[in-house]
């Protein structure tokens, strides 16, 4: 069976590349490089290099919040296979239901699809692009329309995808809560969510270092905005995302062990109750067999 890949690292995958982490980033910068360069000699060819140069949101969009995602896609690709089997002994499946639920986990996390909708419905609500795709259908486009229209939709790719990750490890961790579990309350029980929880952190750091990124070449050099426009921004939903894709991990696993710990209590109590239950059993059958033993004596 082919190995399931982010569709980043599936394209990455198509060249030989080392599998040191210092190589995998500098071949993803070198990727950005030539995507950027792509750019150059399109704006160059209108007329409008200067332009093209001086604008800050092509190296936000690029080197800044692209290649945190690139990087973020090789950490989940490589991450995820060592931490399915991490949280085998939480969960109270025979194999064949483990191995099930192992493979639910990695074609949604996998999957293509939902990153290609969030992107499509970033791309309708808050970006140009259908406007510049209407405009070019009519009008034409020059080869920097071309290329805008082509680097919006791949920025927005990423950035869902970057959404996805996130919205992958909570609901691993979600259907994690939702399965048979087999867990003893000890000090050693959060170590079985450290490799989840360490994703969700390493995603969270990241996340909100891009989203910041973006927030700040945003501010500069544009004029004040009304607080309405920065409430209902791109970026203002998408540190809502990623408050939600912190807060609900860490919630879940919360609840999770709050469970098991009434279970626990629970158990203790019928426990307690049934030892109660036989002393007052003893101790009714006592005063019987202490009047029978004077009887003897007498």
């Amino acid at each position: 069976m082919p190995k399931k890949m982010v569709w980043i690292e599936l394209l990455f995958s198509r060249f030989p590349i080392n599998k040191k982490i210092s190589s995998q980033m500098l071949v993803r910068f070198c990727f950005l490089f030539l995507v950027w360069l792509t750019g150059f000699l399109a704006y160059a060819l209108d007329g409008l290099m200067i332009s093209y140069i001086s604008n800050l949101q092509i190296y936000q969009g690029l080197f800044g919040s692209g290649l945190i995602i690139l990087f973020g896609s090789y950490m989940f690709q490589h991450s995820l296979p060592d931490i399915i089997p991490s949280f085998r002994s939480l969960l109270k499946l025979n194999d064949s239901l483990f191995q099930k639920f192992s493979e639910r986990v990695e074609r949604y996390s996998y999957s293509f699809i939902p990153c290609l909708l969030i992107a499509l419905v970033f791309m309708v609500l808050w970006s140009s692009v259908p406007n510049d795709f209407q405009r070019a259908l009519i009008e034409g486009s020059s080869l920097h329309g071309i290329w805008d229209i082509s680097i919006s939709i791949f920025v927005y790719l990423l950035v869902a995808t970057g959404i996805w990750f996130g919205i992958s490890i909570w609901l691993t961790i979600f259907l994690i809560s939702r399965q048979p579990l087999e867990i003893d309350l000890s000090q050693k029980t959060i170590d079985k969510f450290r490799g989840l929880t360490m994703l969700a952190l390493w995603f969270s750091l990241f996340y909100f270092l891009a989203i910041s990124i973006s927030i700040i070449i945003s501010f500069i050099g544009s004029p004040a905005v009304p607080l309405l426009e920065v409430i209902f921004s791109p970026n203002f939903f998408l540190i809502g995302i990623g408050i939600i894709s912190i807060l609900f991990p860490f919630y879940n696993i919360h609840n999770t062990l709050l469970k098991v710990k009434k279970q626990e209590l629970f158990k203790i109590e019928d426990e307690i109750e049934q030892l109660r239950q036989q002393l007052d059993e003893v101790l009714a059958r006592q005063p019987i067999k202490q009047f029978g033993e004077y009887e003897k004596r007498k």
